[in-house]
């Protein structure tokens, strides 16, 4: 199992030191964890910094540790935008880019802000990752569809790595599902127990057989809360207080419960091996908790979980 974290997200408590970018990369790759995400909003009730920027800020100053878009919102963008961000960042890392591929919701401002149709987002989805694959492994390329229509494209610099970088959808709906299966290089969901997660990849596993693709192929990593400390009780009870404040609304003992990995030491080891269980090949921590703690769980969930992911089934 490989271990990554979240370097770049919301920030409910308003924006950090400029600085911080650099300094949660570099310590990431320091420690040893094996890829470093961002995620993406376009406008969002907390302020969270560009996508590119941030995995780009990544990339300077770092040298090893694999480079997560975790997730670009792609019916948001013309998959020609997308395909030229994601190959130029690909070149400028050297082949270490991880595109996750989402379709938002969580925000109507995302949608207004760009001025697509909500209702349009999983059509928009569908066509998007196909133009997208076009366009990262063939120049030219050319697409005919509904939303997009173009020929004799070419994107150049050409990404690093021959294929471009893995395509990952993320969601966890059935259109998300079917969509990982027929058109991705794997299935990226977040706030999915061990039990969904495991029907989740059969799933995935199925559309990708009857889209004629080798289901062994596909890689299935999950985005995962996290929040270790001694006091078992007061992890849940930060986690809690932070997600609420993230999302704008009122999280429940429950979700943190069934859905994160959160308490003691031992606590989350045991959650990480029933994910491991369930077929979670990647797992990318998002550390809930405020951002002067950030640093004090990045290296305390690396001391925890590092030793978990050499023996995870």
């Amino acid at each position: 199992m490989l271990i990554g974290i979240q370097g770049s997200g919301q920030l409910p408590h308003g924006g950090p030191d400029p600085g911080r970018y650099r300094a949660v990369a570099e310590l990431a790759e320091e420690l040893g964890y094996d890829s470093i995400w961002a995620g993406e909003h376009l406008s969002f009730h907390n302020p969270i910094l560009d996508l590119g920027v941030a995995l780009a800020t990544f990339a300077a100053v770092t040298e090893r540790i694999l480079l997560g878009a975790g997730v670009v919102l792609l019916p948001l963008r013309h998959p020609s935008l997308v395909a030229k961000q994601a190959a130029s960042l690909d070149v400028v890392s050297e082949g270490r880019l991880l595109l996750g591929l989402g379709v938002g919701g969580e925000g109507r401002g995302d949608f207004e802000a760009a001025s697509v149709p909500r209702a349009e987002r999983d059509a928009r989805a569908d066509e998007g990752i196909v133009a997208l694959r076009r366009l990262l492994t063939e120049r030219p390329a050319s697409f005919t569809g509904r939303f997009y229509d173009f020929a004799g494209v070419s994107i150049e610099p050409a990404p690093f790595r021959a294929g471009g970088p893995p395509l990952l959808v993320g969601g966890r709906s059935e259109a998300a599902l079917r969509r990982a299966g027929a058109h991705g290089d794997g299935w990226l969901p977040y706030m999915v127990s061990p039990r969904r997660f495991a029907a989740g990849v059969a799933t995935v596993r199925d559309h990708a057989v009857a889209a004629g693709r080798d289901p062994d192929a596909l890689e299935h990593v999950l985005v995962a809360f996290a929040h270790v400390d001694d006091d078992g009780e007061l992890a849940r009870e930060r986690a809690l207080e932070h997600l609420s404040q993230r999302y704008g609304m009122r999280f429940e003992r429950h979700h943190v419960e069934r859905l994160c990995i959160v308490g003691t030491p031992e606590e989350c080891a045991a959650r990480v091996r029933e994910y491991a269980a369930a077929g979670v090949r990647h797992l990318s921590l998002n550390p809930a908790v405020e951002e002067r703690w950030l640093v004090v769980q990045m290296e305390r969930l690396h001391e925890v979980l590092a030793p978990v992911r050499e023996t995870a089934a």
